[in-house]
């Protein structure tokens, strides 16, 4: 059988981008497929440099510096024709473009040489961050509903919240969309206390805890407002933050004023953050949103109930007094209830069933079955 030729485009590999990516090239059949894949070498993390060269000879990786994240037209228009000299030179039978960036670059290029199968994934659109002013939302909805219409084989949405935003913003019809959840190896997890002697908090403590950028969309500031409310009327319940991000030295500063430094642990970027959140009693998110939430899926794998804002993606992942439970995040007067409920309702979850939920619905396995049908059909 012949293989299919596969071009990958993703500015970055980092979070749950670069889960996503590292996740698809270490699973994919590489009897069916010849796979590259086009990236900014200094927007990348070690994991994926280390799976890039784990695969080298499989996967052929071609380094682009000037693709960046932020709008730069001198780079923008020059990654462009980088990309169209990159897809001259290969003839890709498929094109899958990762991400906002590589979404509007490697589609136009992929069109102009008249690539059959070009697939998108957004990983969230950048038309549903409320830190853009109205007036980018708009724009960026109108390039999404052109290269939808005209340059865009199927688009792969992580949740169906991020279909439905899709049809409601009249981005495309129905049926250019498929709903395929992110999912997940099985792994081995280390024992408990030696987590908690890792994340230097006590074993007897109640830890809640998240594993996110500290960005605009995760909320920390709500995170940390919440726990300010909870530790002073319980000294025993700590709360933990596991990454780095723009938001790092406010959120920082929060936690001093509060002067709740002895319960909030703000420990960066961890590299081993998925195997870290097995020391935690529950996963707490306030998100703003979601186009999945990686971190909330890891730690129903460890077998952790979830908290979660009520907002796209955790409404998917989270079945309320199942495997965790959903809150309001503009309902302050509720804030400090909703996490003693938490509390008391942890301590009804059987671990094995929320393990249990975790491989129903996002295994690895059906992810890439579902992506190379769509590749191969």
């Amino acid at each position: 059988m012949c293989k299919k030729r596969l071009l990958l485009i993703s500015q970055s590999g980092r979070g749950g981008l670069r889960k996503h990516l590292c996740d698809l090239l270490l699973n994919i059949d590489y009897d069916k497929f010849e796979i590259w894949i086009v990236y900014n070498n200094k927007e990348v993390d070690d994991i994926f440099r280390r799976t890039i060269k784990q695969l080298s000879g499989k996967v052929k990786p071609i380094l682009v510096d000037s693709f960046v994240r932020d709008l730069n037209f001198k780079n923008d228009i020059k990654t462009y024709f980088r990309i169209n000299k990159i897809i001259k030179k290969i003839k890709p039978d498929i094109v899958h473009c990762h991400s906002s960036k590589a979404g509007v670059l490697g589609r136009l290029a992929a069109k102009n040489r008249n690539i059959k199968k070009i697939y998108y994934t957004p990983h969230w659109y950048s038309f549903l961050s409320p830190e853009f002013s109205p007036l980018k939302r708009k724009l960026f909805i109108e390039i999404e509903k052109n290269l939808s219409k005209h340059m865009t084989t199927k688009t792969f949405n992580t949740s169906k919240g991020e279909k439905d935003s899709a049809i409601n913003y009249k981005i495309d019809i129905s049926e250019k969309f498929k709903v395929i959840y992110n999912g997940l190896p099985d792994v081995e997890f280390p024992k408990r206390n030696d987590i908690r002697r890792e994340l230097c908090v006590p074993e007897d403590a109640f830890l809640l805890g998240n594993s996110a950028r500290l960005s605009h969309q995760k909320n920390p500031k709500l995170f940390i407002d919440i726990a300010n409310k909870v530790i002073k009327e319980d000294k025993t319940i700590h709360f933990i933050w596991i990454g780095d991000g723009p938001l790092k030295e406010k959120i920082k500063k929060k936690v001093d004023e509060y002067n709740i430094v002895e319960n909030i642990h703000l420990i960066g970027y961890k590299e081993n953050s998925e195997f870290l959140v097995s020391g935690f009693d529950g996963f707490f998110s306030t998100s703003n949103g979601e186009s999945f939430g990686y971190s909330a899926v890891e730690a129903l794998r460890a077998g952790i109930p979830l908290l979660l804002s009520d907002v796209m993606g955790h409404n998917e992942v989270c079945l309320p007094n199942e495997n965790g439970l959903l809150f309001n995040a503009n309902n302050e007067s509720k804030f400090k209830d909703i996490v003693f409920e938490f509390i008391d309702f942890s301590k009804t979850i059987n671990t094995e069933d929320v393990k249990d939920s975790f491989k129903k619905r996002f295994s690895l396995d059906q992810m890439i079955e579902k992506i190379c049908d769509e590749y191969t059909y």
